[in-house]
This record gives structure tokens, C-alpha cells and sequence, in this order.
């Protein structure tokens, strides 16, 4: 039977309740909880200042690199290096005739399109 309920029981039997002082487990102090409370809350306030503190320091410190690239950029498209370099190789406009005699094809003979693949396994 539980302590509770065998208080319960004398109680109702007549018997005075148990005298002494309460279990350590039992015992409530509303000063201590409510100071727990309060550290708590200073605890994550802290916290949240800190944070604010690390964000602001990160935001400036991306703001300065964005700062320093956009000069940069500003520094290259005056030097005219922002225009494409001349382009070296075949010209990309130009029809080029390519000797297919002989190789193997896959698809109709007479398409007005052939594409033909060269490479190299060495």
C-alpha cells in the first residue's frame, strides 16, 4: 500500500495525520523555482544577444567582400578585359566538307544534315 494512500486511509479511520517534517522529494520552494525561472531566461537572453552580435559580424564581414568584388569587377571592365578574348580554332558559321566515304553510317544516305564524329584512341 502507498504511503499516499494509507495517509488517506487513517484519515478516514480517524487517525491524526503523520507529524514531522516532509520528504525531501515532496518539498516545494516556490523563491527557488521562481529564481531557476529567472536565471533561465537571463540565460537564453544572453544567448540571443550573442548570436545577434555573430550575425552582425558575419553580415559586415560578407558586405566588405561583396564591396571588394564589385571594385574589382569595376576595375576589370575598365581595363576592357571584359570583352571575349579573340576566338582561337575552326569558325562555328562555316560549312566544313568532311570525306565520309567508306565509313560506317547509321541513318539514310541522302539527309541534308550528316554529322560525323571524329576521335582518337590512343
Amino acid at each position: 500500500m502507498s504511503k499516499a494512500r494509507r495517509d488517506r486511509d487513517d484519515g478516514a479511520r480517524g487517525a491524526p495525520p503523520p507529524v514531522g517534517p516532509p520528504a525531501a522529494s515532496a518539498t516545494f520552494v516556490p523563491g527557488l523555482m521562481a529564481g531557476a525561472t529567472l536565471a533561465g531566461v537571463v540565460v537564453l537572453i544572453l544567448l540571443g544577444y550573442k548570436n545577434w552580435q555573430e550575425t552582425r559580424e558575419v553580415q559586415k564581414s560578407l558586405d566588405d567582400r561583396l564591396g571588394k568584388v564589385e571594385t574589382r569587377l569595376a576595375d576589370l571592365a575598365k581595363a576592357g578585359l571584359a570583352a571575349a578574348p579573340a576566338r582561337r580554332g575552326p569558325d562555328p558559321d562555316r560549312v566544313y566538307t568532311v570525306k565520309t566515304d567508306g565509313a560506317p553510317i547509321k541513318g539514310p544516305a541522302g539527309a541534308p544534315v550528316t554529322i560525323a564524329e571524329l576521335s582518337d584512341f590512343q
